[in-house]
């Protein structure tokens, strides 16, 4: 079947999702959509016929598909017959509970751009943000009973207030207070000789956890 609606056979133009790069919590993140079919289109943020991404978790909300007439749209990076991506959420997202929390489930919906043949449907499970702990300590080495601060960065950086455990093995030395990124943690109590030390934050609802590389302490 052709027209000039679908001027390759219609069956070809069918489009396929093979695969959905991970969803985060994010607003602005890049998610990409491999498969077949999808036709070409032109980068844009708003709305269009040929694109739904839908919050499935309650209350739930959609972006992308103009027929929804929903107030978030989407970011298109680029869009081609074998590959769309996407710079995230814009409109309103963040009013009225229209964000994304780590475990729900997205529905992913595309169209061809030029036949308006579709959806190809596929469910992803959203993720929370990478995190990464790099941790400092000051000074190093340092003399029995003299004040040594560690510091640890976490990137991105999660709300301010959020905790980092400063840990000696399973043995938790101290907490810090995240500001800015950054959380510190100061002791003189380390006894003479060598320490490994680590920090580790623990995620929340939109952040995932994680932890540093050891420093070692040196304690003369």
């Amino acid at each position: 079947i052709t027209s000039a609606l679908c001027p390759l056979p219609c069956q070809a133009q069918s489009p396929t999702i093979t695969s959905v790069s991970k969803i985060t919590t994010q607003q602005f993140q890049t998610i990409v959509i491999k498969g077949s079919g999808f036709g070409k289109l032109s980068p844009y943020t708003g709305d269009s016929n040929y694109i739904s991404l839908e919050d499935q978790t309650p209350p739930g909300w959609q972006a992308g598909y103009a027929p929804f007439n929903d107030t978030v749209t989407l970011i298109v990076v680029s869009w081609k017959d074998t590959k769309i991506t996407l710079g995230g959420f814009s409109g309103a997202w963040g009013e009225d509970n229209y964000t994304l929390a780590k475990g729900d489930s997205e529905q992913v919906e595309v169209w061809n751009a030029q036949s308006g043949i579709g959806p190809a449907t596929v469910y992803v499970t959203v993720s929370g943000e990478a995190t990464a702990t790099t941790l400092t300590s000051s000074p190093n080495p340092s003399a029995l009973g003299e004040a040594v601060t560690f510091t640890a960065v976490v990137t991105s950086a999660p709300p301010d207030g959020e905790t980092v455990s400063f840990m000696q093995g399973k043995k938790v030395l101290g907490t810090g207070a995240l500001v800015g990124g950054s959380a510190s943690f100061t002791t003189s109590t380390l006894k003479a000789g060598n320490h490994s030390i680590t920090a580790v934050y623990g995620g929340d609802s939109d952040f995932d956890g994680s932890k540093s590389k050891p420093v070692k302490q040196v304690v003369n």
